[in-house]
Parts: structure tokens; sequence; C-alpha cells
């Protein structure tokens, strides 16, 4: 029987999906990156479930970093793959790889419309481009160009371009960052270690009171999703502005990346840390972030966003590659 692999790979955690030739999955897995020195161990670690007997004809890896033929390097992770060696090493007859923001950009022609939350409806053209971003890890974004009634997906780093803040505060936590990092992205800042940054730095520019029961969770656990507990469920004063400086910045790079590429087929953001705290991203401050372009606002206005709502959408997209390689 063809056995067909998917695997996301990110800076925090691994996916890896297994499916016969029909599309039916056989097996499932989430492992965290972290625990593993290299991409080797956590394919074994995924291969060890599997029965022995079963073979894994065709793989596609996509990984959270760019991508350049046969080699792969994860930005967040001392990673490097080469899809030769992976072949060899796991009797695996075809392995490709590609960035986890191509993955993405694939996955959303296989959502249904249950999975995908519009925030503004703009005047979609789909005769123009989408685009794709989301913060995990880092901020990952690519492209998406229409094509004889499909969809062709670049990858970009696009993360990485510089940071422009809007205001006298984001110019301060430029600074600040500055002096600790030299040049700051806004991949720095979008993604959960940037909101950790958001706050220690309002927490002493602004000199708010910690709250202790925050500090401990933040210290004990995910410092990330605890900022963003204590602002969402218990409102507290200084967890509530960073996520809030937060949301305004990821906004303005989404509106950034639209008006770059004048996206009038579709803005999509994807991500747990979006899911997590979607009610931020449904509120005015993100929409009004997002098309305050100057002479461009009306324009930004005319351009769709959607949420993804289903968190496993890159997963889908390798698969989809997986399978469109197997007739290749």
């Amino acid at each position: 029987m063809t056995h067909v692999l998917a695997v996301d790979v990110g800076g925090t955690k691994t996916l890896f999906e297994l499916s016969d030739a029909n599309g039916q999955v056989t097996h499932k897995l989430k492992l965290d990156s972290q625990r593993f020195d290299t991409f080797d161990a956590i394919l074994t670690a995924f291969i060890e479930q599997l029965p022995q007997s079963c073979v894994i004809n065709i793989a596609c890896v996509a990984l959270a970093g760019p991508v350049s033929g046969q080699y792969g390097q994860v930005t967040k992770l001392p990673w490097k793959l080469d899809a030769r060696v992976i072949e060899k090493q796991f009797s695996i007859e075809r392995v490709i790889l590609c960035n986890d923001f191509e993955a993405v950009g694939y996955g959303i022609a296989g959502l249904a419309d249950s999975e995908v939350e519009t925030l503004q409806a703009g005047e979609p053209n789909q005769s123009y481009p989408r685009v794709v971003l989301g913060a995990g890890t880092g901020l990952g974004q690519a492209i998406l160009i229409p094509q004889e009634n499909q969809w062709q997906v670049f990858a970009t780093e696009g993360g990485h371009v510089d940071f422009a803040p809007l205001d006298r505060t984001q110019q301060l936590f430029l600074e600040h960052l500055q002096q600790r990092h030299g040049h700051v992205s806004y991949d720095r800042i979008v993604c959960g270690s940037g909101l950790v940054s958001l706050y220690h730095f309002l927490r002493d520019y602004k000199q708010i009171d910690e709250n202790n029961a925050l500090r401990l969770a933040m210290v004990n656990g995910d410092a990330a999703s605890a900022i963003s507990q204590f602002a969402i469920e218990k409102n507290d004063i200084l967890a509530n502005e960073a996520l809030d400086m937060f949301v305004r910045i990821y906004a303005a790079q989404a509106g950034n990346l639209a008006l770059t590429t004048l996206a009038r087929g579709g803005v999509y953001l994807v991500g747990n840390i979006l899911l997590k705290n979607i009610a931020k991203f449904r509120s005015s401050s993100f929409i009004n972030s997002f098309v305050e372009k100057g002479r461009m606002t009306m324009l930004m206005e005319q351009i769709p966003i959607h949420i993804v709502l289903d968190d496993e959408v890159g997963l889908k997209g390798a698969r989809f590659l997986a399978q469109k390689a197997m007739y290749n």
C-alpha cells in the first residue's frame, strides 16, 4: 500500500501525518521540536510509532525557514535538512522540502467555508494575488499568484523586513530592541517571544505594577501564553496593553504585505497565537491598524481579510504537495 507522509516543522512543535493513497489518515503525531537535536531524531521518533511493515513512499516536509532545492534550514533551530540524505537514511522513495508557509498557501485552497472567518469583506478580485501570514515562533509569509484557475504559491522571508514604528512608544521599543539585537525585524516582534519582549518593555517604560500571579505563571510555563491568558481572562492592565500593542504591530505588517502585493485576492491570517487571541483580532483596533496607510487607506479598505480557523492548514498543504508529487 502506498503511504504519504506530511510533516510541518516549526520552531516549537512538529506535526506528522501519514495517509494512504486515498487520503485516509492512518497515523498522526505532534512532538516538541526543541526536545530533539536534529530533524533525523524527531523523524525517527515518529517512525518508531509505526508498524514495522509500514513503508513510506513519498514525504513532503514543510519547514519554518528557507529552502533551496533539496536543502533546508530551520530558522529557529539548528536543524539542516537534505532531502536525498533523508531518502537514503529512512528508505523513503522520494522526499520533497518546502517552506512552511508555501505549504500553508496550498492548504488554503482546501479549506471549507466554515474554516474561514472574514474580518473585512472588502471588494475581492481573484485575478489579483492573495497573501498569507502568521505568527508563531517567528512570522511566516507567502504570496499566492493566480494561474490557470489555481494558485501558485511563493514562499518569502518577508517577516524579516525592518520593523517600522508607528508612534512614540513603538519608536522607544525599537530603540530598546536595537540596543539588544542590532537589526530589528517584524519577525522578532510578531511572535511568541516578541509578545514577552513587549510586556517587559511596557512594564519598565510605563512603570506599571506587575501581577505577581502572572509573573509566576510566566516563569513556570509558556510566558507568551500566560500574558495572553491574563489579558483576555483576567483583564490584567499590563498584559492587555502588551497584547493590544502586539496586535496593532501585527496588523500594520499585514497591511504592509497586502499593499506591497496589492492583495485584492485576500489576506489570510493563520497560526495558534491568532486563534488563542481571536477576540483581539476581531476588534476595530486590528482593522484600523491594517488600513491606516495614509493616501492608500481607501484602497486598503477594499482588501478582504480572513482568519483561518484550521490550525493544521500547513499540514494539509504538505499532504497536497506530496500527493501532487506522486504523479510528477
